[in-house]
């Protein structure tokens, strides 16, 4: 009577700590609407997985200002184990216009997971007005696109130039 029991008890505290935990993976944006030449932050959030298999999305429209940064931690409560990482993006807006932030894929063994895709609206900036979010953020100029000088190119591939 008492080893069905115990062999009961045993196999319910089995069941639990091998209770599958949810994967969840999702994108959240400092701002969806924003001017030229100010920034945004994307964070991609993982939980209850690993996050070695993220693949970002191609930011067209942005340029990529610092990232990917990662943290990661995981907590063990009661015997439940919970994993959370972050993946974080600053980028910069280029132009004005409508860009979409494509949808990043993470692998986790055999399953593909994807966040949803998200719309950043770009709103002209004709008086240059900073940046509340980033105030010391001051965009480069971007060069011009004119005839290239062979002898820069090779420099600032590290390569040695010599003149004859």
């Amino acid at each position: 009577m008492f080893s069905r029991f115990y062999s009961l008890l045993i196999l319910l505290l089995a069941a639990q700590v091998l209770q599958a935990q949810d994967v969840k993976f999702f994108l959240d944006i400092s701002r969806d609407t924003l001017l030229a030449g100010h920034l945004i932050q994307l964070t991609y959030h993982v939980e209850n997985a690993d996050s070695k298999g993220f693949e970002p999305p191609d930011f067209s429209g942005f340029t990529l200002v610092s990232g990917p940064r990662q943290s990661s931690s995981m907590q063990i409560m009661n015997g439940k184990v919970s994993r959370q990482a972050t993946i974080t993006y600053i980028l910069a807006s280029q132009e004005a216009g409508s860009f979409p932030i494509e949808p990043a894929r993470l692998t986790d063994g055999s399953k593909v997971l994807e966040c949803p895709r998200k719309v950043v609206t770009v709103l002209p900036n004709p008086g240059e007005i900073p940046d509340p979010q980033f105030p010391g953020y001051r965009p480069r100029p971007q060069p011009e696109k004119g005839p290239m000088d062979p002898r820069r190119e090779l420099l600032r591939k590290g390569r040695k130039v010599y003149k004859m």
